[in-house]
């Protein structure tokens, strides 16, 4: 019947029991026959057949068919509903057993704990593991459920009982589960939509760490899903990055920050040793002070390690297998160097293990930094292309290149640095000895105030607008596109979708009524099975027809115009409480903001920095000042506010 689409002695054959017994054998075992027959239509039609109960035989296969598909089934028009009602009634109907056994019987557990049968059924089962401190097969064991775990509803039962373990342990610690969630063939498991098992726990631990996660989650992060750092086309951060947002990527990456420098200070101390240069030797206490400073004063909020193919070769002879880390690879002179990039959101660096000048800019120098699109660097783009681009996107926007020179190439970043309006912690820098002698010899250099309006990127000059260009688009350029969307005909799948619900009754006119339906649907779905299909790809090209002339349309009606800083009217509510609050506290620091306001310090940093960091300024003292500007423009704004 079900290749002929002869379905008109079908209703008849249904009152047998071997029909209904072959039937729910084909929906459980031939998956090709079952998406011509599997709709909640034929169900019915059985169920009606079948009275006053379905025998156990059909009964266990239905459950079987249930477990092992889930929510599988609501590809076939609501199927799961369907069968979680008929199987609920069921099992109602079923007789108690004769004889008690010491095995469990589903059947009767099922009668008993009927909130399984239900969309929220895995995650309920996982929650009464968890709290009965068993293991998920043991549950499943003692429901009488063994054996029917190995589909989607035992996959997302799974996925709860490691996701809630997940959710309570304690913070950066290592539990068992994680080593299941490991295997491909947990992780890449379907969870929920388009999201697997391994997107949710990563979910899970990114958004419970605050500040830095431990050596064992950042473990299970990056073992998990590699490093984000790499081109947005790789595959790998197709399947596992992207779907987690760029929120979560960010704080990743900034994270792996850490490891970037530790790889870096790894490679130069272990290149000088192999080396036996002496003169590198004794110049790395001093860098190394340098950099992790700048991480124990939270300055570093990014990265990008580069490594020559020698650099490369002493990393992965220290560490091995444990690289989890991307790194940007350097040629030809650089070959033999290690390089890293840091950016400490009001300056950034770049630094080298030797024969390389310490660079300091204002602004972040140029996208080639920030882009892992670009995996190979050169001399020549790390001290021409980038320092020039850098110049042409800021125009007379200072940087520096600095010789380490002992002693003193520490006291003209922070002189740099000083005479731009940043101000560093010197005491956190250095070693106590090169503290005392920075004191005695060039004392602690004056933070001058801040030249927030340099680091607007310069904008090209705006083309004239002649009366032509400025001309509005009439109505009519884009009601086609408007009626064909929304005049759009329904497409045959969406037919399907309306059939009518059936009739209940047991009266002979309810019984035709009911054949006649049945027959119609299966003849529908198996003879134009395909045209839904071809439907809807008519659907979609029209309607990415139509959208293309109204996004052709609007531009054909958009020019450019120079672009200034945003009003304070365009800031989002939170940076906008932000702004005001440091109007109110004048030279508070940012911990003791955060807490008064009850945020995290991580986002308030990344508020000032970021998008209110042309409106503030950091004193000498690290506290938070409005500019002059901004000032204004606020008092203006509550003005204005007000009259409203």
């Amino acid at each position: 019947m079900a290749k002929t689409g002869k379905f008109e002695a079908l209703p008849s054959l249904l009152t047998r029991r071997i029909t209904a017994r072959a039937l729910t054998w084909l929906w459980l075992s031939d998956d090709h026959i079952s998406k011509r027959l599997l709709n909640p239509q034929l169900l019915t039609a059985l169920l009606h057949a079948q009275q006053p109960r379905l025998t156990r035989i059909t009964l266990q296969q239905l459950l079987q068919l249930y477990f092992r598909q889930f929510d599988l089934l609501d590809q076939h028009r609501g199927f799961r509903a369907s069968l979680e009602q008929a199987l609920l009634q069921q099992l109602s109907r079923l007789p108690a057993p004769r004889v008690p056994t010491l095995r469990a019987d589903p059947f009767v557990s099922l009668q008993q704990e009927k909130h399984l049968l239900g969309v929220d059924g895995p995650h309920q089962l996982a929650r009464q593991a968890l709290e009965a401190g068993n293991e998920l097969g043991v549950t499943f064991n003692k429901l009488g459920l063994q054996g029917l775990d190995d589909g989607r509803y035992g996959d997302i039962c799974r996925a709860h009982f490691y996701l809630d373990t997940l959710r309570n342990l304690p913070l950066h610690e290592w539990a068992s589960v994680m080593d299941e969630l490991l295997k491909p063939s947990i992780s890449k498991a379907p969870f929920e939509g388009e999201r697997c098992i391994g997107h949710a726990a990563l979910e899970i631990l990114i958004d419970r760490t605050e500040q830095e996660p431990s050596d064992a989650w950042q473990t299970f992060i990056l073992n998990l899903a590699g490093d984000p750092r790499i081109a947005g086309t790789d595959a790998n951060y197709r399947q596992w990055w992207h779907p987690l947002g760029d929120a979560r990527i960010q704080k990743v990456r900034g994270w792996l920050a850490k490891e970037d420098l530790r790889l870096f200070l790894q490679a130069v101390e272990q290149y000088g040793l192999q080396s036996h240069n002496i003169e590198l030797q004794r110049m790395f206490p001093a860098r190394k002070l340098f950099l992790e400073g700048l991480f124990k004063l939270n300055l570093i909020r990014n990265t990008r390690l580069l490594l020559g193919q020698r650099a490369q070769q002493i990393v992965n002879d220290i560490l091995g297998k444990e690289v989890k880390t991307s790194f940007a690879s350097m040629d030809g002179p650089m070959s033999d160097k290690a390089v890293i990039y840091l950016d400490c959101g009001d300056f950034y660096l770049i630094e080298g293990s030797h024969s390389f000048k310490i660079w300091v800019y204002l602004a972040a120098p140029s996208d080639k930094m920030t882009s892992y699109e670009k995996i190979v660097f050169s001399h020549h783009d790390l001290t021409t292309i980038i320092p020039q681009n850098y110049k042409n996107k800021y125009g007379n926007l200072p940087c520096t290149d600095i010789i380490h020179t002992p002693h003193t190439w520490q006291h003209r970043v922070f002189t740099f640095l000083a005479e731009n309006g940043i101000g560093l912690d010197m005491e956190q820098l250095l070693s106590s000895q090169d503290y005392q002698y920075q004191l005695r010899k060039f004392g602690i250099p004056v933070v001058a105030p801040r030249k927030t309006q340099a680091l607007m990127p310069i904008q090209p000059v705006a083309k004239s607008i002649s009366a032509a260009d400025t001309k509005p688009t009439t109505k009519n350029h884009v009601q086609p596109a408007q009626e064909q969307l929304i005049t759009e005909p329904a497409t045959h799948q969406a037919k399907l979708n309306s059939l009518p619900p059936q009739p209940a009754s047991n009266s002979e006119r309810g019984k035709n009524r009911l054949a006649h339906d049945l027959v119609s649907t299966l003849k529908s779905q198996t003879k134009y099975k395909s045209k839904p299909e071809k439907a809807k790809a008519q659907t979609g090209d029209e309607e990415l027809t139509g959208q293309a002339v109204v996004d052709a349309t609007m531009h054909q009606n958009s020019y450019s115009l120079p672009q200034r800083s945003p009003p304070l009217s365009l800031l989002k509510p939170i940076e906008l409480k932000v702004l005001q609050y440091v109007a109110a506290h004048p030279g508070q620091q940012a911990p003791l903001a955060a807490q008064a306001m009850d945020m995290k310090l991580m986002d308030l940093r990344y508020y000032l920095r970021v998008p209110l960091k042309k409106y503030v300024r950091q004193g000498r003292n690290y506290g938070w000042h409005l500019t002059a500007i901004a000032a204004d423009e606020l008092i203006e704004y509550e003005e204005l506010q007000r009259d409203n």
